[in-house]
């Protein structure tokens, strides 16, 4: 169980959103005051990933931290594997951020992987507005690398392939399609790969609607880049990530974030920069924090 595993993960807490859904989210530190990190998982991941960073952050800083898990993911188990639409997908994180801006000084925004992603969306949809002060993205996956992008081409290939020759559309909300991530596409470490495997909050299968939101999403976030405007922004790249190209990412970073340039770091690190340099990534994060006008 996850949180047999992590030391500290964290308070849970609701947020209702304009549908009525309940977005669940962890907290560690103030619940109001000061300055505020708010992180977004990856795919298939959920909140309690991002603990030891909260740990770390919260060792090296007074700022309080916050994972949110993202519709359909994590403690989220109503149509668990299921996004309705990518304009869900956006309201749910802007609504959740406006309902903090009043209880904390400054919002900080950050993703891991995909949730790097979609925070970048985020930013650009909120830049302007006084809700958030700056933009985190941790081993975003802008670009993959030819690995990955082949296994994840050929895997959704192969479930359209099977889906026609049954002649079957499953239903809307029925999670059918595996995703194609393995532990070691995360980390080397035997004893993380272990939890990532045995993970019970983890998404093992989506929606067809979630893959087609998730394409969406990946295309938006490459386009509004450009719209970010004075947000600072900072990226995070593990030198060993088996999926993320750093390369194609850190120069699509630097053609496209013209406000403000982007501070870009690189650890010696997986793709899970979080699970085994958790320390040297809140130290960067802090750095870079207390360094936001």
């Amino acid at each position: 169980m996850t949180d047999t595993f992590i030391r500290n993960a964290g308070e849970i807490a609701t947020h209702q959103q304009s549908d009525g859904y309940l977005s669940h989210y962890r907290r560690w530190g103030r619940a109001e005051g000061g300055d505020v990190v708010v992180i977004l998982h990856g795919g298939i991941s959920h909140a309690a990933w991002q603990a030891p960073l909260a740990e770390a952050v919260l060792a090296a800083s007074d700022c309080s931290f916050i994972a949110l898990d993202r519709r359909g993911s994590g403690l989220n188990q109503e149509s668990r594997g299921h996004l309705p639409s990518e304009t869900r997908e956006v309201e749910d994180v802007v609504s959740f951020l406006r309902s903090l801006a009043g209880s904390y000084r400054r919002v900080h925004l950050a993703g891991w992987c995909f949730g790097g992603q979609i925070a970048a969306i985020i930013a650009g949809e909120l830049a302007g507005q006084n809700v958030i002060s700056s933009l985190s993205m941790i081993a975003p996956g802008f670009v993959f690398n030819e690995r990955y992008g082949d296994v994840l081409r050929l895997s959704m290939q192969a479930v359209a392939e099977v889906v026609e020759a049954l002649g079957v559309r499953p239903e809307p909300e029925h999670a059918f399609i595996p995703v194609p991530l393995q532990p070691s596409d995360f980390t080397p470490d035997t004893a993380w790969q272990k939890f990532a495997m045995e993970d019970e909050l983890k998404l093992r299968k989506v929606t067809q609607s979630t893959v087609d939101v998730w394409n969406q999403l990946a295309d938006r976030s490459r386009a509004v880049l450009s719209e970010l405007g004075d947000v600072p922004v900072l990226a995070v790249f593990g030198e060993t990530d088996r999926l993320v190209d750093n390369d194609g990412v850190e120069r699509m970073l630097r053609e496209k974030v013209t406000g403000v340039p982007p501070v870009v770091h690189r650890l010696d690190a997986p793709h899970a920069i979080q699970f085994e340099s958790s320390d040297m990534l809140a130290k960067l994060l802090v750095e870079f924090l207390n360094n936001v006008r």
